[in-house]
């Protein structure tokens, strides 16, 4: 018996995690004796894995009594369910590592079962090249990712995750949320991209219930208003999506990415896969779409009644700011003309942010339980980049319906819209408008705005 002991002390050494987790388990087993530590061989035949080829979701048993399963997948995550499910997106052979456990401790030796999926299932682009050379987030320190997980805007513990060693992240969320930012996830890296580069984006998002909105934001880390994106991204069940943006201007920052899960059901479980970030210039082998994979709504007319735009009473305010030192400058000049509303920027700015208008328009009867569509015609007399446009609450800027940046090319009208986006709740909404980096005495139309609940 001492014997025994002295090598289940080893074991509590190395793997007090998995022992950890055999302690709060329900089942009951035997007390020590004499039979000592299982011997995993003795157990190849009670377990069973079945792969689901049409849905690519694998489920692992273990049918022996007495004992318990310790799996090993990925070479780090462990689990000791007697039945479980993973989903496995790419076509390839796999492998998982199983050890037993009795009242003794954990079997020396260990099962290796091997399971191939013969598909990989993704619906339209699958993204950038993950393990590409110039992927900057594989080469990067990406830190431990910090939660704020807030069902009606209580905080409770943060939902458990695992992080695989092909960079797969799996957060599982056990309570409901209903809003925007309820469910936080942020993760921090030290990649710093500059200015004078253009990036593209990738990642590819599963959920194991449909959600109406996952907010996806890249973001300078110590400034969440100074960003590339920040865009829902509505996930039917069980369907790998891939969200991307290709030849981002880019922005000097050290990046943190952010996910909200926020509307999420009760154990709703999200796969977070595949993230890329690279210079545009270096190819990678990717064929980009044409256009992201978003099809267009049908629209109402400018003047319909069920465009929640038309009729709008707004106020305006502005702010102007030049140079790196943002000082102050002379705001534009704004004329309305039915749906048209003309701004002359006479100031030449050099940033984002640096030119904004805003229309404040009160309660816009917004839901959280639908989801919209938006659309605004932008023309500029000269070119001015990265335009952005944002509808928000008016009291709080990180409560927002969506943002969008597009390059505004003088002469051109230039059609920006979003579709099924996940609805938010907010007393008074603001239309911001921002044109930093313009020119001087550029003039810029902006008309025919439909706000509309989603239409197929």
């Amino acid at each position: 018996m001492k014997k025994i002991y002295g090598y289940i002390g080893s074991v509590l050494l190395t793997t007090a995690m998995i022992l950890g987790m055999i302690a709060c388990s329900p089942d009951s087993f035997p007390t020590p004796n004499e039979a000592g530590i299982p011997i995993a061989s003795e157990y190849v035949d009670a377990i069973q894995i079945e792969v689901d080829q049409e849905t690519n979701y694998v489920t692992f048993s273990f049918t022996a009594e007495g004992v318990m399963p310790v799996w090993i997948i990925d070479g780090s995550t462990y689990s000791t369910e007697f039945s479980m499910r993973r989903y496995y997106r790419r076509a390839g052979d796999y492998s998982v590592e199983v050890k037993i456990a009795n009242a003794n401790g954990i079997s020396d030796g260990a099962i290796t079962k091997t399971f191939q999926v013969d598909k990989t299932i993704m619906s339209g682009f699958g993204g950038f090249v993950y393990e590409s050379e110039f992927n900057l987030w594989t080469k990067a320190t990406i830190d431990a990712p910090t939660f704020w997980y807030a069902p009606g805007w209580e905080q409770i513990a943060d939902p458990a995750y695992t992080l695989s060693a092909d960079g797969t992240y799996t957060v599982t969320l056990p309570e409901a949320t209903t809003d925007t930012w309820q469910a936080q996830m942020a993760i921090e890296t030290n990649i710093v991209t500059q200015s004078t580069s253009n990036y593209d984006f990738s990642v590819i998002l599963t959920s194991t219930i449909d959600h109406p909105g996952v907010m996806v934001k890249l973001t300078e880390s110590t400034d969440d208003d100074n960003f590339y994106f920040a865009q829902t991204i509505k996930l039917s069940a069980n369907e790998p999506t891939c969200f991307w943006k290709s030849d981002m201007p880019g922005i000097d920052a050290n990046l943190k990415l952010i996910f909200d899960f926020g509307g999420n059901a009760a154990n709703t479980v999200m796969t977070i896969e595949s993230i890329v970030l690279k210079d545009h210039a270096d190819d990678d082998g990717t064929e980009v779409p044409d256009e992201e994979l978003v099809e267009e709504p049908n629209w109402v007319a400018v003047d319909s009644s069920d465009n929640i735009w038309s009729g709008v009473t707004f106020t305006n305010w502005f702010y102007t700011a030049t140079g790196d030192s943002w000082e102050p400058a002379a705001n534009p000049t704004l004329t309305v003309s039915g749906t048209e509303y003309i701004l002359n920027l006479t100031e030449a700015t050099s940033m984002q942010w640096q030119n904004q208008v805003g229309f404040v328009v009160g309660d816009l009867g917004i839901s959280a339980t639908e989801n919209y569509d938006f659309r605004i015609i932008l023309e500029a007399s000269n070119d001015i980049p990265n335009a952005t446009i944002k509808l928000t609450d008016s009291n709080d800027d990180q409560n927002f319906l969506f943002v969008m940046n597009r390059d505004l090319v003088a002469g051109e009208e230039v059609i920006v819209w979003t579709a099924d986006v996940a609805g938010v709740e907010a007393s008074e909404w603001e239309l911001v408008l921002d044109f930093g980096g313009n020119p001087a005495n550029t003039t810029v139309v902006v008309k025919d705005i439909i706000l509309q609940v989603h239409k197929y």
